[in-house]
């Protein structure tokens, strides 16, 4: 807790929602900061907030789970889905590992104007797919790595397709009725959900701005890339349960974690990305999991394999520094309990 409170208050009260589930199955939660930032509404357990890219972890696990029953294939083309001029030359697993080339829609300057001006607007998938149509390739698939938001939004509507479901629908399907976590939600939130308003310093140049109004088209143009709604004691929940084997099996869980090299400027620590999951090396110590961001929120949800632990932390702030929250938690638990 000192460490989750001293960070918070570096960062003026930041909100911080934290957990850690250890080897034996205890678990630690703590929370800091506010909920409202203007009115210092402290932030509680009661409260939801956005994951930002750890979304992708889920997104993954439900097509890793079709792979696993034999309903999609790794060496599958996009082409079978998705009317793309390069579809053909593109597969689910350089989908899932990002080693495409498909450029990143988030980072498409009308896209962009779009998100932020028509605060109010909800994006479907289709209107996400015209974001991404049309843009050259940035280099031949397969060979190389490149992170892009693009390659989980094809990737829900490969979900989509195959499944006739919904993603909303697979979400609640795969977490909240197997896996047993019932606060995590894609856009099927209770009217009465409690959530932490969000928060950023880096979007309009104009200091700590409150991205509350933004939620209807933050939430649905992330879809599948980076729009799940939760709170941290189900996402490390949900992380310890994928990786010590409960959901996937062993093989399906190998290659997940079959890592390409991956360095990447926005996350200095990763190593490697397998299928949906990022390798940090955090304070020397390898980890699998994901980061996230998301306009008003950052996380980051983290599994280390021996000693295990699992550790979680959700924030209403997009510039928090993820691996080093962490590191302050992993070496607390590590000093705590180890």
């Amino acid at each position: 807790m000192s460490e989750l409170r001293e960070y918070s208050a570096e960062l003026s009260g930041v909100g911080l929602q934290a957990c850690a589930v250890l080897e034996d199955g205890t678990r630690w939660w703590g929370v800091a900061g506010n909920a409202d930032h203007g009115d210092d509404v402290p932030l509680s357990f009661t409260h939801h907030l956005y994951v930002g890219s750890v979304t992708k972890l889920y997104t993954a696990t439900l097509v890793l789970d079709l792979v696993q029953e034999g309903d999609l294939s790794l060496s599958d083309t996009l082409d079978e889905w998705v009317d793309l001029e390069y579809a053909s030359e593109i597969t689910v697993e350089m989908l899932l590992n990002h080693t495409t080339g498909v450029p990143n829609y988030t980072s498409d300057a009308w896209f962009v104007a779009r998100y932020f001006g028509l605060p109010t607007r909800t994006w479907g998938p289709n209107d996400l797919l015209e974001v991404i149509r049309g843009s050259p390739l940035r280099f031949e698939p397969g060979t190389r790595h490149e992170y892009s938001n693009s390659n989980y939004v094809l990737l829900g509507i490969v979900l989509g397709e195959v499944t006739g479901q919904s993603y909303r629908t697979l979400v609640g399907r795969l977490v909240r009725e197997q896996a047993g976590f019932d606060r995590t939600y894609y856009l099927d939130y209770p009217g009465d959900a409690r959530i932490a308003n969000g928060y950023d310093e880096s979007i309009f140049d104009a200091g700590r701005r409150n991205l509350t109004a933004f939620r209807e088209s933050l939430e649905t143009g992330a879809y599948a890339a980076g729009g799940i709604l939760s709170t941290a004691p189900d996402v490390a929940g949900f992380v310890r349960t994928l990786f010590t084997g409960e959901i996937l099996n062993g093989t399906t869980l190998s290659r997940m974690r079959t890592f390409v090299d991956a360095p990447d400027e926005d996350v200095t620590t990763q190593r490697g990305y397998g299928l949906g999951v990022r390798n940090l090396v955090i304070d020397g110590r390898s980890s699998v999991g994901h980061t996230g961001t998301i306009p008003g929120y950052s996380a980051i949800a983290m599994h280390h394999d021996d000693p295990e632990y699992t550790i979680a932390v959700l924030s209403n702030l997009s510039t928090i520094d993820q691996a080093h929250v962490f590191g302050r938690l992993q070496n607390a638990v590590l000093n705590g309990f180890y």
